[in-house]
C-alpha cells in the first residue's frame, strides 16, 4: 500500500455503468412530466363536473401502476434476445436434478412474494386516490416527492436495517462512519423539510395520510431490493428475468383492478378525454426510462448488497435536486428562497460523500477504516500473488546457479 494521500479514488468498476444509467433514467422520469405540464399546460382540465365523470385522480394512478407492469413485462424482451442457458438445464446428475427442485421451490415461494409486496407498494398511492375529492386535482392533495428529503434518509436506514436482519450484512468502521456523515447531511434537510411540511398537513389532512402511505411505499421498495438480492443469489436469475418473471405474477392482480376501473371508474371515457401526443409521449418516456431504471437498480443490487444502495439513492436524489431547483428558478421563475438552495446542494454534498465512502467509491487512507475494504483486500491480494511470483523467480535463479556452482567445483 504505497498511496500517501488521506484520500483514496479507486478505478472504476463496472457498477458506476449502471449507476449512470440510473441516475439518467430516473432523470427522464421525473423531468419529462414537468416539461410536459409546463409547456403544454396539462392537465388543462379545470371543470369539476369533468373531473368527476372520468375520475381523474383515480385513473390516473391506475395508468401509473400500468406503466410499472407494462415496463416489467417488456424485459421479457431482453430475456428472449438472450440465448444463453442456465448450466443447470444442461445437468443430467442426480445432484443437479436436486438442485433444480430446490430452486424451483425458491422460485414459487419468493417470487410471488416479491410480486405482491411490489404490487401492494404500488397500490398504496392507487388507494390514496380514492380519498381524493372527485373535483380536485391530485397534485393539489398531494406532496410533492421532491419536497420529501427525509423520505430519502428513511429508505437508506430502512436498506441499512433489512440487509442487517436478512442478509446478515456486516458494517465495519468505514460503513459506520459513511452512515454517519449521510446523516448530517441529511437531517438539516430533514428538519428543514418538516418545518415546510408541518404546516401544509394542517391546511389539509390528505396530504398527511399521503405522507404516510408514501413513506410505508418506500419502507416496502426497500424490502423488496432486499429479498431481489436473495433470489438473485440463489436462483442464479438474471435482473431483466427477475422484473419479467415479477411481472408474470402481477397478471392477476392488475387484471382485477383494470376490470375494477372499466366498470365502476369510467376508464374508457378517461383515456377519451386525454389521449394527445404529449400524454402518449409521456407514458412512452416513462415506460421506457422506468424499465433501465428498474433493470439498473437490479443490476447494482445483483452486485453489491441492498444496503449499498445508499449511493444510488443519494446520488439520484442529488441530481434531482439540483435540476428541479434550476428547473424552478430559471423556466418557471418561481423564485423561491436561493439560500435554501446552496443550503440544500452543500447538505446533498456531505449526503453524497458518505455515500460514496459507504460503496467504497472513496477510501479514506486509514488503516482503521481500509483494512476491511474491499479495495484493501485486492490489494493485498494483488501484493501476496506479486510477492510469491518474485519468491519463485528468485528461487529458481539461485537454484540455477548453485547447480552450475556445484557442476563447476566438482568438475575442478
Amino acid at each position: 500500500m504505497k498511496e500517501k494521500n488521506f484520500l483514496i479514488f479507486p478505478k472504476p468498476d463496472s457498477k458506476f455503468k449502471y449507476l449512470l444509467i440510473f441516475i439518467l433514467c430516473s432523470l427522464i422520469r421525473r423531468s419529462v412530466p414537468r416539461i410536459i405540464e409546463f409547456f403544454f399546460n396539462y392537465p388543462d382540465i379545470s371543470d369539476e363536473k369533468e373531473l368527476n365523470e372520468i375520475n381523474f385522480n383515480i385513473n390516473k394512478c391506475y395508468f401509473d401502476l400500468l406503466s410499472n407492469f407494462i415496463g416489467d413485462i417488456l424485459a421479457g424482451i431482453m430475456k428472449c434476445i438472450n440465448k444463453n442457458k442456465n448450466y443447470l438445464e444442461n445437468s443430467i446428475t442426480s445432484q443437479g436434478v436436486k438442485t433444480k427442485n430446490k430452486m424451483k421451490k425458491i422460485f414459487y415461494f419468493y417470487l410471488p412474494i416479491i410480486a405482491l409486496i411490489d404490487f401492494i407498494a404500488q397500490f398504496l398511492l392507487f388507494l390514496f386516490s380514492l380519498t381524493i375529492p372527485k373535483n380536485k386535482l391530485s397534485q393539489d392533495e398531494i406532496i410533492e416527492d421532491e419536497n420529501l428529503y427525509f423520505v430519502v434518509l428513511i429508505d437508506i436506514i430502512s436498506r441499512y436495517g433489512f440487509s442487517r436482519v436478512f442478509l446478515q450484512s456486516y458494517f465495519y468502521k468505514h460503513h459506520i462512519l459513511a452512515i454517519i456523515i449521510t446523516c448530517i447531511g441529511f437531517i438539516p434537510l430533514t428538519v428543514i423539510n418538516i418545518i415546510q411540511i408541518i404546516p401544509m398537513i394542517e391546511i389539509n389532512i390528505n396530504k398527511l395520510i399521503y405522507l404516510l402511505l408514501f413513506i410505508t411505499m418506500t419502507i416496502i421498495y426497500s424490502f423488496e431490493d432486499v429479498l431481489n438480492k436473495i433470489c438473485l443469489n440463489q436462483l442464479l436469475l438474471r435482473p431483466y428475468e427477475l422484473m419479467f418473471y415479477k411481472a408474470l405474477f402481477q397478471i392477476f392482480p392488475v387484471t382485477l383492478l383494470t376490470i375494477y376501473s372499466l366498470i365502476y371508474k369510467n376508464l374508457i371515457e378517461y383515456v377519451k378525454r386525454n389521449i394527445n401526443y404529449s400524454r402518449i409521449f409521456f407514458r412512452f418516456s416513462f415506460i421506457i426510462s422506468n424499465i433501465f431504471r428498474t433493470w439498473s437498480l437490479i443490476t447494482i443490487i445483483e452486485l453489491i448488497n441492498p444496503n449499498h444502495l445508499s449511493v444510488l439513492k443519494s446520488s439520484e436524489f442529488v441530481v434531482l435536486f439540483i435540476f428541479i431547483s434550476i428547473f424552478d428558478e430559471i423556466i418557471e421563475n418561481k423564485n423561491n428562497d436561493k439560500y435554501l438552495y446552496i443550503f440544500g446542494s452543500i447538505c446533498c454534498f456531505i449526503s453524497f460523500i458518505g455515500s460514496a465512502i459507504h460503496n467504497e467509491i472513496i477510501i479514506i487512507n486509514k488503516k482503521e477504516l481500509m483494512n476491511c475494504t474491499n479495495y484493501y483486500k485486492a490489494e493485498i491480494k494483488n501484493q501476496e500473488i506479486n510477492e510469491n511470483l518474485e519468491e519463485e523467480y528468485n528461487s529458481k535463479d539461485n537454484k540455477t546457479l548453485d547447480s552450475f556452482l556445484g557442476e563447476s567445483v566438482d568438475n575442478d
